[in-house]
């Protein structure tokens, strides 16, 4: 009897495992499937722009916009896209790679990531006389490189073509930088019994990248921000190793890497009984943040906004204390579009993820800044950065 009973488990264990191995093979082409579609989709938009401002052909070099637009990771590669094409070029090394990844394209071997001889054959063979280049991502050696591999090709530049697409996020993205926020926030919260003063700047750092990286942070969307006492007043004040003490400002600005997808946040906090003035600009700022968490919504242009928490600072007698922009963008890069200041003439659409950062920073004292993430929906602002906003810590 015992051993009709371990055939059978062993038959059972089997067809278990074919049925699991045949469910996984399932879910996976469904994901490849959506991805597949995402991108199709994605290269609609594309053309659809492209003939909107009668551009035949564009070649994509920036790498947030070769991954945006095809789903191809490698590190050498670029894009051709024509009304009837769509092209990746990449070398040896990523040929198997490209084909997983970016299934809406044609992959065609090349030397390297400069070797245009492939896409000059087939813009010679198409008679196109003027291709688009992403102006703010193509370098001077890539223009004489493009222009001796293709003799008399006129070059478009282009600027901003996919990032002002790219500033509209589709429901997945927001799930991935939502992710990425949350990796943020709970490493944060890990840190926090570590913050004592004794503490340098530079071992905050360190514990805090290591977190974020065991929960599950591809990689850093940028070096991590530790300034602490008179260099809090520094806004990109990189950790060194200077000592926090009891009472000294401490900003922190960090973010996490999830799915390709990026997050960022800041924290300004204190060890110790704050001074009147340390509470007085603290309070400044968190009230800055939340006038604009009240009165944001879709329509509104960019510099707009900024202009509010500006007049803000200025009435109460710091306006020549903010020094930079109230936010901008965060997606596969961690700045991109939307721009929140002076100069931000992008008008606020459903589905854009954002910063709001205000910041007070006076020289020789100390500063303040409060940054959380944002994604603008239908029914209002969703705050995707969920860290309590405290002054006082221990």
């Amino acid at each position: 009897m015992g051993i009709v009973n371990n055939s059978y488990n062993y038959f059972l264990a089997i067809c278990l495992g074919f049925y699991f191995e045949k469910k996984l093979k399932n879910v996976k082409k469904m994901k490849n499937r959506r991805k597949r579609n995402t991108h199709k989709k994605r290269l609609n938009i594309i053309r659809q722009k492209m003939q909107e401002k009668n551009v035949s052909a564009i070649l994509v070099t920036h790498r947030p916009n070769v991954f945006y637009l095809s789903g191809f990771t490698g590190t050498s590669g670029f894009l051709l896209v024509t009304p009837e094409e769509a092209l990746l070029y990449t070398d040896f090394r990523y040929l198997q790679q490209a084909g997983e990844q970016a299934a809406a394209f044609e992959i065609v071997k090349v030397e390297s990531s400069i070797d245009y001889s492939r896409m000059a054959e087939l813009l010679t063979r198409r008679a196109l006389k003027k291709l688009a280049v992403e102006e703010a991502h193509f370098n001077l050696r890539e223009f004489n490189l493009l222009k001796n591999a293709i003799p008399g090709i006129e070059l478009l530049p282009l600027y901003n073509f996919f990032e002002e697409i790219r500033a509209v996020k589709e429901k997945p993205e927001v799930e991935l930088i939502a992710r990425a926020a949350g990796i943020a926030d709970e490493a944060w919260q890990e840190v926090l019994p570590l913050l004592k003063p004794g503490i340098s700047e530079m071992e905050v750092a360190y514990e805090l990248e290591y977190r974020l990286r065991k929960r599950g942070s591809e990689k850093l969307p940028f070096e991590i921000i530790v300034a602490s006492g008179e260099r809090s007043a520094l806004p990109h004040g990189l950790a060194g190793t200077r000592i926090i003490r009891e009472g000294e400002l401490v900003t922190v600005d960090f973010g996490a890497v999830y799915g390709g997808y990026c997050s960022d946040m800041t924290r300004t906090f204190l060890l110790g009984e704050p001074s009147e003035k340390q509470r007085e600009i603290y309070n400044l700022v968190y009230e800055a943040q939340e006038m604009v968490f009240k009165m944001i919504k879709t329509g509104q242009q960019c510099l707009g906004v900024d202009t509010v928490v500006r007049q803000y600072f200025q009435q109460q007698g710091y306006g020549a204390y903010f020094g930079h922009g109230l936010g901008h963008g965060v997606g596969l890069e961690v700045h991109e579009l939307p721009t929140l200041s002076p100069k931000g003439q992008e008008i606020l659409q459903e589905m854009m993820v954002f910063t709001v950062e205000p910041g007070i920073y006076i020289e020789k004292w100390g500063g303040v800044r409060i940054e959380d993430l944002v994604v603008l929906c239908p029914y209002g602002l969703q705050i995707l950065t969920r860290s309590g906003r405290t002054l006082v810590l221990g």
